[in-house]
């Protein structure tokens, strides 16, 4: 057995029902909302899972990086009550519970609103940012990245 990093990530799991934002809205269907511990899960997963473990991924990056290597630059995500703090870097990115002192934006919301924006289902007016707008979107190229 092989210790799970950067260099050897998990398994991805498989996608659950509920928690495949955007599925509904490509089949024309009503879109269900995900139940708050069930996208808490799915927003954990997703930031952890495969932003945190898909190096590859940053190499793919659209328009360039802004963190520098130190990973002194963090980025909190808030997710109802739950709180991660993203501390991203051209080779790695590593994601925290909790939220960040200083980030340099902090994007809040519901948690189902939360997964949906997290996976490019929503938009800006979703989540709730403080800060430095070009920092959340930052977040969303290294999330499109990581996650094709």
């Amino acid at each position: 057995m092989t210790a799970s990093g950067p260099q050897n990530p998990p398994p991805r799991p498989s996608p659950r029902p509920g928690c495949l934002p955007g599925a509904e809205q490509a089949a024309g269907l009503p879109v269900t909302v995900v139940p708050d511990d069930l996208a808490v899960d799915g927003v954990d997963e997703v930031l952890k899972r495969f932003l945190g473990y898909d190096v590859p991924g940053l190499g793919r990056l659209e328009g360039g990086h802004l963190a520098g290597d130190g990973g002194d630059d963090t980025v909190t995500v808030m997710a109802g009550r739950a709180a991660w703090t993203v501390r991203p870097s051209p080779r790695e990115v590593v994601v925290e519970d909790g939220a960040a002192e200083s980030p340099r934006v902090m994007i809040q919301a519901a948690p189902d609103p939360m997964l949906r924006w997290l996976w490019g289902r929503a938009g800006d007016e979703a989540v709730r940012l403080t800060g430095e707008q070009a920092w959340a979107g930052y977040l969303r190229r290294m999330l499109a990245a990581t996650t094709q």
